[in-house]
């Protein structure tokens, strides 16, 4: 199994990629620090697993899973990845 990133977590964990927030409408209008929190609390929870270590076998890189928000951030050349525990996965989509 190949990791997306130059990251390998230890024991059950995943780490996924977080939908980003736009800090401008597509029209170009610059939102407010209050706009981009209000819209990060709103995310649909739907993350995209990019790194899983060799004890997971349930959950492949490329899969979008639903996580129950337990976890801590890391940060892997620039770019901050969620790394959690693949029980705290609640589902994954097909």
């Amino acid at each position: 199994m190949v990791n997306m990133i130059k990251y390998e977590p230890l024991g059950n964990h995943i780490v996924v990629e977080m939908p980003t927030v736009e800090k401008e409408t597509k029209s170009g209008i610059i939102k407010s620090q209050q706009m981009l929190k209000e819209e990060e609390s709103k995310r649909d929870g739907h993350a995209k697993v990019v790194a899983v270590s060799q004890d997971v076998k349930n959950v492949k890189v490329g899969d979008i899973v639903i996580p129950k928000g337990q976890g801590f951030m890391v940060m892997v050349e620039d770019v901050e990845y969620f790394q959690m525990n693949m029980f705290d996965v609640l589902g994954i989509v097909r």
